[in-house]
């Protein structure tokens, strides 16, 4: 044995959700249980697939078309990000509930501190991973994988060994074994350039890289692979980042159409979607948005974009209705045919750090917002989303109320 490292010196456990998104639509839906499932349709490709799908040689990012001539019987979902939310949300209360420490690293990716749980839950380490995946499957319905090791590095190396639903737990003595067995691409951090670049040192195996001296790892790569060698060979270099909602920094909606346009009208409706389901999305981590990016995709991929920079944070777009048509109005060019509409926000803060004044003129204005737009995330109000059915996109004759579309209400 090369690396000798102390049994427990640390224990990370890392939970990643099996095809997340397609397996939260086959747990809601039983009749998908089974088939092979992709989600994606409103972008035209593949988002996330199930593992029936995969067995088809579907992959992530193939397009629509692809997809239905070589799975004629996948079913196609559009994406549903408030209910991944919800998933994600349950699952990492479920893990919570075991230990406070823990970081939420994506919405179906988290890592935890269980270290010093054994005596008060009177269970082994694999015990206790053993219990977090059956709460967390029995409960949601859906398949995990959870790994359990002495680094975050090696922990996630540990989930994805046997997927889906496996459980991997790699004490300070065993890691050889499992480096032995992970190629250097499949190392969380390590990309397909530098998977070529280590290749022309003989490097192939997660275990080819540590067993490099450190002179070399120094000499020939960055600190960030640095940092991932330390890992690999058992010393704790990353922290859990327990912040979780603060770390999120910029929340982006866009889609690409067919045929492109230079329609203004049908430019501006399409964007006033994507700006109000970038706003909801914020929202459900109570964030307020400081900056809003909107922008215009051409033909030839070149980008037309503003920055609104706000004073005062908003929950809500109506609230900056003005500003955000007049980023429209200044990006869009007459005469240019554009494939894609969407937007960026960003500046977070959280919501309960701003209070408004009493006199604020817009305070009795914004309260009623608060009533009005649970209902338009619910979808119990319809705000004319036929401008964005293929189908019936045709029929429209009429020219269509292009204002956000709250405003339909608030007219």
């Amino acid at each position: 044995m090369m690396l000798q490292i102390y049994f427990w010196p640390n224990v990370i456990l890392h939970l990643d959700g099996d095809a997340f998104f397609s397996s939260v639509f086959q747990a809601v839906n039983p009749n998908l249980k089974g088939k092979p499932v992709v989600t994606g349709s409103e972008r035209g490709l593949a988002t996330a697939v199930s593992y029936e799908a995969r067995k088809y040689g579907v992959k992530r990012g193939m397009l629509t078309w692809q997809i239905k001539k070589i799975c004629p019987q996948c079913v196609i979902l559009e994406s549903d990000y408030e209910l991944y939310s919800l998933f994600s949300h349950k699952m990492f209360g479920i893990l919570r509930t075991f230990t406070p420490t823990v970081e939420e690293y994506s919405v179906d990716e988290a890592f935890a501190d269980i270290k010093g749980l054994r005596r008060p839950l009177s269970m082994s380490y694999l015990e206790i991973a053993q219990a977090i995946k059956n709460k967390v499957e029995s409960s949601l319905g859906i398949s995990i994988s959870v790994g359990v090791s002495i680094t975050k590095s090696l922990a996630k190396l540990a989930s994805s060994h046997q997927k889906p639903s496996g459980l991997t737990v790699i004490d300070g003595r065993n890691i050889e074994e499992l480096l032995a067995q992970t190629k250097i691409q499949d190392v969380w951090g390590i990309g397909p350039n530098t998977t070529a670049y280590l290749e022309k040192f003989n490097v192939k195996t997660a275990l080819d890289f540590v067993l490099k001296s450190e002179n070399f790892i120094q000499s020939n790569l960055s600190k960030p692979f640095y940092e991932i060698w330390k890992e690999l060979r058992g010393e704790k270099i990353y922290e859990l980042d327990t912040r979780g909602k603060q770390s999120y920094k910029g929340i982006t909606r866009s889609q690409t159409f067919t045929p492109s346009t230079n329609s203004k009208d049908l430019l501006w409706a399409r964007l006033s979607i994507h700006i109000e389901e970038a706003f909801t999305q914020a929202r459900k981590f109570h964030y307020l948005v400081g900056k809003i990016s909107p922008f215009l995709k051409t033909q030839n991929f070149e980008y037309h974009t503003s920055e609104i920079k706000l004073k005062e944070k908003v929950a809500y777009p109506y609230l900056i209705r003005k500003k955000l048509r007049e980023a429209f109005d200044l990006i869009y060019k007459k005469g240019v045919v554009y494939r894609s509409t969407g937007c960026t926000i960003s500046g977070f803060q959280e919501d309960n750090l701003s209070q408004m004044t009493l006199f604020d003129k817009d305070q009795k204005l914004e309260e009623k917002i608060k009533k009005i737009y649970p209902l338009f995330e619910k979808k119990k109000i319809d705000f004319g989303s036929m401008l964005f059915d293929k189908q019936r996109s045709e029929k429209i004759k009429h020219k269509p109320r292009l204002n956000l579309p709250i405003l339909e209400l608030m007219q």
